[in-house]
């Protein structure tokens, strides 16, 4: 039985194919069009899954969809008609919006294969949730997806066994967690729903100068239930303009936003700070109700708001529960995985048989592809007899090494297929970075990708984190050993890279060790800032010339610049 599931469509639009039972590709739209956060239907995603599986779209059994677009309109513009009054313009507008997008959505969705396509319109957070839960290594555990909005709910808890995912309580629009940080990033001259990750980022520098305003802005209540007092806040009934997102109550407290472009003030890491902190305590009051309410040992996590490492991190360290579980394309995109495996156990009865180990699922290009664009770019490269001593060596010399290597990841981490690599000792490196090659805010952290046995000897309770999907505190007899991955507050975003999943990057890694004496390397996403990360050949040849990098190790051939 074949599955195509499809993710996004405001945004992060991507495709993935489940194969009896297995996950056997999945890419980003943004990937292959190079425009970053793309929506829409995903022609060439889903097109490459099935290139890839040589299927046909006749081949293709179900097809399942992020979303429920009758259950989003039946939720969304009831909403919209009791803002009329306050907000007439915007409300007619929205409604207006809401109605087309809609019918877009089902047209484009049933035209992607053909007439003839059983399409299945997925609950989007049970969806988020079923991406995480029945691709875990965990049979039973807790579920907890949080986002800016699906149809109208947007924190949305329950409960896994075997296949089955049954809903506990959620928390609707515009009581949103979601909105609550992205108006935070925008405020902050981020760009919202796409620029979070920077006030994670920004955070750390700060203190959480503004946390008692922050808690009576998202209130904790009985039973893991929170309150957003909307009165900061009027995104959920004007424009998301500049002036959108904040009410002059937020303003008249705060100062006026930050326009992109100007200096950053120490009251910005502090609201930065502040806000990481109130959703931090936030997750962590859900998740121990949530582990009183089941009782279960184990919980899995998904939508965009899984994405803070941060949070994760704290949750790891200080929840009730013992392991946790991040799927490395929380957002949209991977939402069609979800829906995908839902279909599966559905109509196959079959019990669960994948885990997701690996997020390398999307395109390869083999050494001959290579070499054949490199001669007819008339590119000068060399082909050493061990390309990986050869790469360890300019690491050690303390140059920065484009590494593009087999599939290219699902998600918006680089792992170590599509990456931009450094040596973590050097503590010069960080900076160096964000100048000459990333072209970033100099706040900007990096990861470490760490052999997998030695993960435990550099950073405090990190066992298994091969996603980089939770932050975890550099022991401080190591920091000074690995500056340019430990942050201002003595944290790194950890990946852990195991022989058996990664065999040729954990082969880098121990060769670098030989050299260095540390069992890491820096690892940033192989792509400059604005741009999605590299998916060809010609892609990787073009931002490792346009960036400071010092050599491009793509396949077996190794380019440099001197």
């Amino acid at each position: 039985m074949n599955i195509l599931g499809i993710g996004g469509y405001s945004h992060d639009s991507a495709a993935a194919l489940v194969c009896d039972g297995k996950l056997v590709a999945a890419v980003a739209e943004e990937r292959l069009t190079r425009i970053k956060h793309q929506g829409g239907v995903p022609h060439r995603a889903a097109q490459f899954c099935l290139d890839h599986a040589g299927l046909k779209p006749g081949d293709i059994d179900h097809v399942c969809c992020y979303m429920r677009p009758g259950f989003r309109i039946g939720k969304r513009i009831p909403y919209r008609l009791t803002q009329m009054i306050r907000s007439p313009y915007y409300s007619a507008g929205f409604i207006a919006y809401e109605l087309g997008h809609n019918a877009q959505y089902v047209s484009g969705m049933r035209a992607l294969l053909g007439p003839r396509t059983k399409l299945h319109f997925m609950n989007h957070h049970p969806a988020h949730a079923a991406s995480a839960f029945l691709v875990s290594p965990f049979d039973e555990a807790a579920l907890l997806s949080i986002d800016y909005v699906g149809e109208w709910a947007a924190t949305w808890a329950g409960v896994g066994r075997g296949t089955r995912i049954e809903p506990l309580f959620h928390e609707n629009y515009p009581n949103s967690l979601g909105v609550f940080y992205t108006a935070i990033t925008d405020y902050l001259g981020f760009l919202r729903a796409s620029d979070e990750y920077k006030v994670m980022g920004l955070a750390s520098y700060g203190e959480p100068e503004y946390i008692d305003d922050f808690r009576r802005i998202i209130r904790l209540l009985p039973g893991g239930r929170y309150a957003l007092d909307l009165s900061w806040f009027q995104c959920h009934y004007l424009p998301g303009s500049r002036c959108g997102y904040f009410s002059k109550k937020f303003l008249d407290r705060f100062g006026p936003p930050r326009a992109k472009g100007e200096p950053i003030e120490t009251r910005h890491q502090n609201l930065a700070a502040s806000a990481q902190r109130a959703l931090e305590e936030t997750g962590l009051h859900i998740a121990k109700h949530l582990h009183e309410q089941t009782g279960m040992k184990r919980l899995c996590m998904a939508g965009g708001v899984a994405l803070n490492c941060s949070m994760n991190g704290r949750l790891l360290r200080e929840s009730p529960f013992d392991e946790i579980f991040v799927q490395p394309a929380a957002g949209d995109d991977g939402i069609g995985i979800g829906g995908a495996f839902q279909l599966w156990h559905a109509f196959s009865g079959n019990g669960r048989s994948f885990v997701m180990r690996d997020a390398c699922l999307g395109p390869e290009f083999s050494n001959d592809d290579i070499r054949v664009f490199l001669d007819r770019a008339k590119i000068t490269y060399e082909r050493p007899a061990n390309v990986l001593e050869r790469t360890a060596e300019l690491l050690a010399e303390g140059k920065i090494v484009g590494w593009f290597q087999g599939r290219m990841e699902f998600g918006p981490r680089a792992l170590g297929a599509r990456s931009i690599l450094a040596d973590p000792t050097r503590p010069d490196m960080k900076d160096l970075l964000n100048k000459y090659v990333k072209h970033r805010e100099e706040f900007r952290p990096f990861a470490p990708s760490c052999l997998a046995e030695r993960a435990g000897d550099y950073f405090e309770g990190c066992t298994d984190s091969p996603f980089m999907l939770f932050v975890h505190r550099v022991k401080p007899e190591m920091r000074a050993a690995v500056p340019a991955i430990t942050h201002i507050d003595g944290t790194a975003r950890v990946q852990t890279v195991s022989a058996e999943v990664s065999p040729k990057y954990h082969a880098l890694i121990s060769a670098f060790e030989k050299r260095r004496g540390v069992p890491m390397v820096l690892n940033t996403s192989f792509n400059v800032m604005g741009e999605p990360i590299v998916h060809t050949p010609s892609d990787a040849v073009r931002c490792f010339y346009s960036t400071g990098m010092d050599a491009l190790t793509i396949g077996d051939y190794v380019i440099t610049k001197t």
